[in-house]
């Protein structure tokens, strides 16, 4: 019953050791990027049709104007054309300050995700270190136990008993 509890104990120890990041796991780090990179091209999607949407505007009032230059323009057509340029710059001007704000917030999000998974990786990489030591001192006992049976060999019995050999 000993010897199988010190079985059990040294498996737990040891198989640890064997740890390594599989190709699934790099496949779960790249689905996770793709799912972050997904949400910013929706953004940079939707920024494009408001462009899109601006440019139809910015032709609509052109049409207009070249209409105006064959008429004598009344008041409220200058006013319609002071208007339509005026929001015209402050939609350009929101989408100025805007691109860059959704790109910086996007690509910090981004970053912040990528310094956890690499926090993550030191971890485990330094898990598998402590993991490796733990082997290389269990291996130079057996070495010892070793020696020390082929000098004495009455201790054979209780270094396989404790699991030395």
């Amino acid at each position: 019953m000993k010897t199988t509890m010190i079985i059990i104990l040294l498996f737990t120890i040891v198989l640890p050791c064997f740890a390594e990041l599989t190709q699934q796991d790099f496949e779960r780090i790249s689905d996770l990027i793709d799912k972050k990179l997904e949400s910013i091209n929706q953004e940079i999607t939707a920024i494009n049709n408001e462009i899109t949407t601006m440019k139809k505007e910015i032709t609509a009032i052109k049409l207009d104007i070249a209409e105006m230059k064959g008429k004598t323009a009344t008041k409220n057509d200058i006013i319609g054309v002071y208007a339509a340029i005026l929001v015209t710059w402050v939609v350009t001007i929101a989408a100025i300050i805007t691109i860059p704000y959704l790109y910086g917030r996007a690509d910090r999000e981004r970053v912040k995700q990528l310094e956890a998974d690499v926090r993550e990786l030191i971890k485990l990489k330094a898990e598998v270190e402590n993991l490796k030591a733990i082997r290389e001192t269990e291996e130079r006992r057996r070495e010892a136990a070793r020696r020390i049976v082929e000098k004495k060999p009455e201790f054979e019995e209780a270094y396989r008993i404790i699991g030395l050999l």
